[in-house]
């Protein structure tokens, strides 16, 4: 008879509860496999022959941190377009791997990737499920659906085929309805789409232009719910954050011009908003914003100071918010995430528990996956992050990666202080 496989013992530790935002002191935590079985008082555990115990009596013990809108091929340099046109295609797997795990080892064990390269995002979603390979647990869109002029034509040629990869053009009803269906085919997790120009995106990328019609839009949101995918929607303009949330596009990425009449449709429809606060007040420092165009550095201007004040008028009206930075735009590096759990303290007016929420449960509820991970309870996946420092104190301890002590995703140690752990055989 086979004998029975050790289980893994959190012992002792400062266990946060995200569902009531309570800190249980104390508390032992059971992993059988990739599984959560037991949460509660360490005076009523029961130990067992096998066990493999770790000490955790003065650690902080999380749900695995959650982040909501990456792109994995992007490296955070100002110099992004000079980095596509010399960098070969078969390079960008090997840097989307490599800022995937940036990603774990800073104590996200799930990222969700608004599009990178086609093809790259979805093979390591593979590898990190496989557990071939050290990785978090991924969720991909495949290339966005997208109208002309959210992108606007930029030269060389070898630039502008680099940045169609990442973009679809569909039009009419039938035809989102279409790419709706051919990214279930291809395996995406869900839809990313937009309906506002982008900040990086050039002069005719415009902020305050809507470019799906309601039709389209009302017809993209009921075949992806009808197959069961969720809509990630780039959005800064009003009117393009309006059109997207009168039609029940489940999280709005950015949402900088939002108004208190698109905000009071997100609570009533329980829609998303990402703020991404992290990518606007990394493109307002000196170093970053010099390297930019004249047209861009206008629109950063613009847009940083209003959606501070937007995001803080839709923080208290109650619109749901979820964590996400835009990873991988200039000077937004990947393993730098938790700065965004800072950022919803200093720019949107939460409580430091109120931040955390967002970064585990609230974000697990946002892409549909709080019924597996976003907390620690019974019969959930084991995704967990240790961190050494008390981050009810100071929340910015979570930028240290050499506070993380323990990343453990599917029931596993995939890292510790900033280093990977897993090689699989």
């Amino acid at each position: 008879m086979a004998s029975k496989s050790a289980r893994m013992i959190l012992k002792s530790g400062n266990v946060f509860d995200s569902l009531t935002g309570k800190v249980n002191k104390d508390y032992t935590i059971v992993i059988e496999g990739s599984i959560i079985k037991w949460v509660g008082k360490d005076s009523a555990f029961d130990k067992e022959k096998n066990d493999k115990i770790i000490d955790v009596s003065e650690k902080f013990v999380l749900p695995g941190l959650i982040e909501t809108h990456v792109h994995l091929d992007g490296t955070g340099t100002p110099h992004s377009e000079k980095e596509y046109m010399r960098t070969k295609s078969s390079m960008w797997g090997y840097i989307a791997l490599v800022n995937a795990q940036k990603h774990l080892m800073s104590g996200f064990t799930c990222v969700r990737d608004c599009g990178s390269y086609p093809a790259f995002a979805p093979s390591l979603k593979r590898l990190f499920a496989q557990k071939q390979i050290a990785g978090p647990r991924l969720l991909v869109a495949d290339r966005a659906l997208v109208q002309p002029g959210n992108q606007e034509y930029m030269g060389p040629d070898p630039l502008f085929r680099f940045l169609r990869e990442n973009y679809e053009i569909r039009s009419g009803p039938e035809g989102v309805m279409h790419g709706v269906r051919e990214r279930n085919w291809y395996g995406s997790d869900f839809i990313k789409t937009a309906t506002t120009g982008g900040v990086l995106h050039g002069i005719a990328s415009k902020l305050e232009m809507s470019f799906f019609t309601d039709e389209e839009l009302d017809a993209m949101v009921k075949e992806a719910h009808r197959i069961g995918m969720h809509i990630a929607c780039h959005a800064h303009g009003r009117e393009g954050i309006y059109r997207a949330v009168k039609a029940g596009i489940d999280t709005i990425e950015h949402g900088s011009f939002l108004d208190e009449e698109s905000a009071d449709i997100m609570i009533k429809k329980g829609l998303y908003l990402i703020p991404t606060q992290a990518a606007l007040v990394n493109l307002s420092k000196t170093e970053i914003n010099q390297h930019m165009p004249p047209e861009v550095q206008k629109k950063i201007e613009e847009v940083s100071v209003i959606s501070k004040e937007n995001h803080c008028m839709a923080f208290k009206k109650g619109v749901l918010i979820a964590l996400g930075t835009d990873a991988g735009t200039p000077g937004n590096y990947h393993g730098e995430t938790a700065q965004e759990i800072r950022y919803m303290v200093e720019n949107v007016g939460m409580s430091t528990t109120q931040a955390l929420q967002t970064a585990t449960i609230e974000s697990a509820k946002a892409i549909q996956l709080d019924d597996k991970i976003g907390s620690i309870e019974i019969d959930k996946i084991a995704d967990i992050t240790i961190c050494d420092k008390n981050p009810f104190d100071d929340v910015s301890v979570l930028e240290k990666i050499k506070n993380i002590s323990y990343v453990i995703k599917d029931g596993i140690i995939m890292a510790q202080k900033g280093k990977l752990t897993y090689f699989p055989q």
